[in-house]
């Protein structure tokens, strides 16, 4: 999952404006998706209707994995571009705990990213469940769905796990680099390619089949045409109203993540196609596009909610409308604090006549 790899190998730097620009757009993402999944989790985490829903358990799943993206992974690529915009070549740093964040960074990286992608199955088969077997499903749903994000991310940490080990510290010519090396354990030649290759098939393949078919399924079920006269009863008309809108919603979310990941999986296999690679400028490009996109899918994802999900909205809106409080409140506590401080100095004479008048008043 590492793009690293061949960081030493790249003799073409991007000129100054051109790195600046990829390191300006990395920014943008990271705050809208640092920002827009910290109110997920915490919309969530207020809101007890929403908390009580498995749906919205995974999604905060989800979020967390966002936020690890944006922490993690484009926190690097910013330092990357910004390191070339200042015509500097990225290397790693020596020193303390360099091997270890060799290791966890990518490790991180692809967790993150295995975490989004069961989610999303998870979320799928959540409500393929909801609609077909709505009784069974009301009665084991939430222990079934603690169980089911524990399960997410412990297949996660196994399918990130052995970049713990191909992740090294190695001195290169150009620098230190943090690079996958699968020898002297692995073959150094076909292991990348076979561990590229199904993390390709595992995590967008697979995934989006088994997402695509299970929401024709719900679709169908949900939008089947009603039988001519059957008049449906206003509560039914509410529940299926909403199941159309958390539909739309989840569908939007799977289209949107399988086109943000298609460039860079798509790259990734013809990588592994080709035996010669492409031209060193066009595979540096191509890389940047497709992490990139990829990438950006942390961020649309809180906008998706936002827009389909009136309660995350108001959420969202409300939590903003707390912390503009806060912090006007915060700015205006030290002239209150000078006030008071002032009204101190220049009462306590006063408050002390009129308290050795009550006390001579007072008949004890």
């Amino acid at each position: 999952m590492s793009n690293n790899s061949s960081s030493c190998i790249v003799d073409h730097v991007p000129i100054a404006a051109v790195a600046a620009a990829k390191s300006a757009v990395y920014v943008v993402i990271f705050f809208i998706s640092t920002l827009g999944n910290v109110l997920i989790i915490v919309v969530v985490a207020k809101n007890q209707r929403l908390r009580s829903a498995s749906i919205n358990r995974l999604i905060v799943s989800m979020a967390v994995a966002d936020l690890l993206t944006s922490i993690f992974n484009m926190t690097v690529e910013i330092s990357i571009y910004t390191k070339q915009a200042t015509g500097q070549r990225f290397v790693w740093f020596k020193g303390p705990g360099s091997g270890f964040l060799c290791k966890i960074i990518p490790f991180i990286q692809g967790l993150s990213l295995a975490s989004s992608v069961l989610t999303l199955t998870a979320i799928a088969v959540n409500r393929f469940f909801a609609v077909f077997f709505p009784l069974k499903m009301s009665d084991l749903s939430y222990p079934l769905t603690s169980i089911v994000i524990g399960l997410i991310w412990l297949v996660s940490v196994a399918m990130a796990s052995p970049l713990l080990y191909a992740q090294k510290v190695i001195e290169e010519d150009c620098g230190v680099q943090c690079m996958e090396q699968w020898s002297p354990a692995f073959n150094g030649d076909t292991s990348p390619k076979i561990y590229t290759l199904m993390l390709l098939i595992s995590l967008y393949v697979i995934p989006v089949f088994v997402i695509t078919v299970l929401y024709t399924a719900i679709v169908r079920k949900v939008w089947k045409r009603q039988v001519p006269g059957n008049i449906i009863a206003p509560n039914r008309l509410v529940e299926l109203l909403t199941k159309k809108r958390v539909l739309r919603m989840l569908i939007t979310i799977v289209v949107v993540f399988a086109l943000c990941w298609l460039p860079y999986y798509t790259y990734l296999f013809l990588n592994f196609l080709l035996l010669s690679p492409p031209h060193q400028i066009a595979r540096v490009n191509v890389m940047f596009v497709g992490l990139f996109l990829g990438h950006a899918n942390s961020a649309i994802n809180p906008c998706i909610y936002a827009i389909f999900n009136k309660e995350y909205r108001n959420g969202f809106i409300g939590v903003n409308r707390t912390l503009l409080s806060t912090l006007n409140q915060a700015s205006r506590v030290p002239l209150t604090y000078l006030n008071q401080s002032s009204l101190r100095r220049t009462q306590p004479p006063t408050e002390e006549i009129a308290m050795r008048d009550r006390r001579s008043a007072s008949p004890i």
